[in-house]
């Protein structure tokens, strides 16, 4: 196979995962995509090339690089520097897998069963680290891919994104020997057809069922407001004084309002200038509407509340707390020798105060986090300016619920920040924490009106599913809305559109197998992955103590 063949087959694997991908509507695609690469593999291995780790990586980095940069090049629109070592960084990460698995292939060169189940577990464990590491990304994470198909995924209550990788990645192996068996006999050909419909039809046929005779068991509706604001992030958001923000906010929801109205729901730094978090508990602060008194937000809420008595509001802000010593790395000294710890947070409010609050504990890198800051901590004030922070922020220790007084009894809900809403089983923790309904708050506006926005929205569908939970989402601007627990959009804003969502929602305390077990999919290929190579190595060691003895 001559190079130029070589690298066309790696471009068409990178054409075939961009046209499977969200919003696409053609996900199956994703069922064939890494066969052109297979062949790659199969004639790296044949022809005996030298080297076969920088092979494998050097023909599968082009598919990776044209996946990634036509799928998420909506980057660019929010962080031109930070897009492009993203791009580049993640397929050179994915290029490992593929060089690793080159390297293996050699080390058994007989064996289709190890081959294939070292690649898949290779790849889960990719996956699985790469939610847990400083330079987190997991928007590619194959089993996303059917975020715009939910129906035919309802067996993510048991498995979450990660079955969904699974059955990806068998399905693009079944297919590739598939089309190995035409050169080979009848009975090879026949018993790879037979397999290949089972592990596609039998899965598709299961969650067609679990659509269609889903009944949740539901309690007391709440009348809910989902509120879209619609600010400019680049023109508006910091130029106007938090008062500013919160009168948008009562303008929108106002001919929404009734006295059964029991929650609010903003977007993420829906009130955008920071304040001080001990003088928003505490209610420690000036109780006028001066433009220029950071908190007359809060106190425009309470008015409200005099009229609305039985609301709840849960607001994205941007806190700060005060300490005398720096307690944490991501501390930053004031002029007064003392440390501001900065958080992206979200708060429920009502007519005790505050009674909820959450920091963002999944932090995006290079924007709200600084990555391996040991490291790299002397180019901080550079790496985080592409994303328009100034320092790290605080992150929250675990995931914590609101409890919401009703009319009827109480609520806990939980409200997941931003891109929090791609990780499945950090998801899942605030319904193991108690929530039995789940709000997104997020600030789409910064990608415009590209797929970005798209996706980050239909991921919320697969959380649905997993967790068995309506979501309610707010987006500054993007689609807000309301999903629920089959992960079907029951309404939906348009983008660039200020207004609100009013509806009868339902809380739900039933605990999915994936709630209460997580990742363990990917957490078993992370542990059989290393007794693969081990067996592997021992099989070669005595194969050639066999030789030699002869």
């Amino acid at each position: 196979m001559k190079l130029y063949v070589r690298l066309l087959l790696s471009c068409l694997s990178g054409l075939l995962l961009f046209l499977a991908w969200v919003p696409s509507y053609f996900p199956f695609l994703i069922f064939f995509a890494f066969i052109p690469l297979f062949f790659i593999s199969e004639n790296i291995e044949k022809e005996q090339l030298r080297f076969p780790f920088l092979q494998g990586m050097h023909y599968s980095f082009p598919a990776l690089l044209v996946w990634n940069v036509l799928t998420t090049w909506w980057i660019w629109n929010s962080t031109p520097q930070g897009s492009v070592a993203t791009f580049i960084l993640n397929a050179l990460l994915m290029s490992f897998i593929f060089g690793f698995w080159q390297w293996f292939r050699r080390l058994n060169r007989s064996s289709e069963i190890l081959s294939p189940l070292f690649f898949i577990t290779a790849w889960i464990s990719f996956e699985f680290l790469h939610l847990h590491w400083d330079l987190s990304w997991p928007w590619l994470n194959l089993g996303n891919v059917f975020a715009s198909t939910t129906q035919y995924v309802q067996w993510y209550e048991f498995t979450g994104v990660f079955g969904g990788t699974l059955w990806v990645l068998i399905a693009n192996f079944l297919f590739y020997y598939w089309i190995q068996s035409f050169k080979k006999d009848k009975k090879r050909k026949t018993v790879f057809t037979v397999t290949t419909l089972c592990w596609l039809i039998i899965p598709i046929t299961i969650s067609l069922i679990q659509y269609y005779t889903y009944k949740p068991k539901h309690e007391a509706p709440i009348d809910v407001i989902i509120v879209q604001q619609n600010t400019d992030p680049w023109v508006e958001q910091y130029h106007m004084a938090n008062l500013q923000h919160a009168e948008r906010i009562t303008e929108v929801v106002y001919p929404y309002l009734t006295p059964k109205t029991q929650l609010i729901v903003t977007s993420e730094s829906s009130i955008p200038h920071t304040l001080l978090l001990d003088s928003l508990i505490q209610r420690n602060y000036p109780a006028n509407f001066d433009l220029y008194n950071p908190y007359a937000g809060f106190v425009l809420f309470d008015t409200l509340l005099s009229y609305y008595p039985n609301l709840n509001i849960i607001a994205g802000l941007s806190t700060g707390t005060i300490h005398d010593t720096k307690i944490s790395p991501v501390a930053q000294q004031r002029p007064d020798g003392r440390y501001w710890i900065f958080y992206n947070s979200s708060v429920c409010y009502n007519r005790e105060g505050v009674v909820g609050v959450y920091h963002k504990s999944k932090l995006v890198p290079g924007v709200e986090l600084m990555p391996f800051p040991k490291i790299f901590g002397f180019l901080e004030n550079f790496i985080l300016r592409f994303g328009g922070a100034n320092c790290s922020l605080g992150k929250d220790t675990l995931q914590r619920v609101f409890s919401m007084p009703l009319l009827n009894g109480s609520c806990n809900i939980g409200v997941p920040i931003c891109y929090e809403s791609v990780y499945g089983e950090l998801f899942s923790h605030f319904v193991v924490n108690g929530a039995s309904l789940m709000a997104v708050i997020t600030n789409d506006a910064w990608w415009d009106d590209t797929p970005g926005h798209r996706q980050h929205f239909l991921y919320a569908k697969l959380r649905a599913v997993e967790t068995r939970r309506t979501i309610l989402r707010s987006a500054n601007t993007g689609f807000s809305g309301i999903i629920n627990e089959r992960g079907d959009v029951l309404q939906k804003t348009a983008y660039n559109e200020r207004t609100a969502i009013h509806a009868l929602v339902y809380p739900n305390d039933k605990l999915t197998f994936y709630t209460l077990n997580g990742d363990y999919i990917a957490r078993i290929a992370l542990f059989t992955l290393p007794l693969l190579l081990l067996f592997s190595i021992f099989v070669k060691i005595k194969t050639k103590i066999k030789r030699v003895k002869k």
